[in-house]
């Protein structure tokens, strides 16, 4: 008889090690789900988030493209207004006149794209004068005006550079020559001709043609060649 009640015992225990158990599992299952759920949904919006901002990212890359675009075609085809132009003209007709009277570094100081001060040249004794400026910052501030065809083409025979990279040249003079455009012509998107006038010191007045072509370099009107 104590037997029986022992096993009757020993068996609601497991009965009820099992019931707990199972609700033990079963709220572990429950948890585990919840936290699936909670983790599908962060990833949905994460990848809800990554869609919106690559859509983002698509609209601003389409509109750059645009930009470009634009701003291609107007190089291409040479979209420059007649003041630009003639700024062009004016400001490398000023440059060669400058340079034909040993002012041409001075003259792009006066322009602000230079810090030349000719009284810390150094004068060797068969008469080169080494300048403090860089050949590459001579040519850096006359691509302001001229594309590099043409500065490599004209503007470099004025200057050297010596072994440090800095500009040497041999001292010279003269009037300048000071032009004044009187018409400009457009032959094509590129290409130009113009008529002016020159003097030196109000005397000497010359009739001078150019024909010349523009390209944009750096998003600006520069000359590309004249003659």
């Amino acid at each position: 008889m104590e037997e029986n009640i022992n096993h009757n015992r020993t068996s609601r225990l497991i009965i009820l090690l099992v019931i707990a158990l199972t609700i033990i599992m079963a709220l572990l299952g429950y948890l585990m789900n919840l936290q699936k759920v909670k983790a599908d949904k962060e990833i949905a919006e994460l990848k809800s988030r990554e869609e919106t901002l690559q859509t983002t990212i698509t609209e601003l890359q389409e509109k750059l493209n645009s930009i470009n675009d634009i701003a291609s075609n107007n190089e291409s085809t040479g979209a420059f207004t007649d003041d630009e132009v003639k700024t062009a003209l004016a400001d490398v007709l000023e440059l060669r006149s400058a340079s034909g009277c040993d002012a041409l570094l001075e003259t792009l100081t006066k322009k602000g794209k230079l810090n030349y001060d000719p009284s810390k040249d150094n004068i060797l004794d068969d008469g080169t004068m080494i300048t403090t400026i860089k050949f590459s910052d001579y040519k850096d501030a006359m691509l302001n005006y001229v594309s590099e065809k043409e500065f490599d083409n004209n503007w470099t025979a004025f200057y050297t550079a010596n072994s440090e990279g800095y500009i040497t040249k041999v001292q010279g003079g003269g009037g300048f020559r000071v032009h004044i455009i009187k018409s400009i012509n457009k032959i094509d998107n590129l290409t130009y001709t113009a008529h002016c006038t020159s003097h030196v010191d109000n005397e000497y007045v010359e009739e001078n043609d150019y024909t010349f072509n523009v390209v944009s370099y750096n998003g600006k009107c520069v000359i590309d060649s004249i003659k």
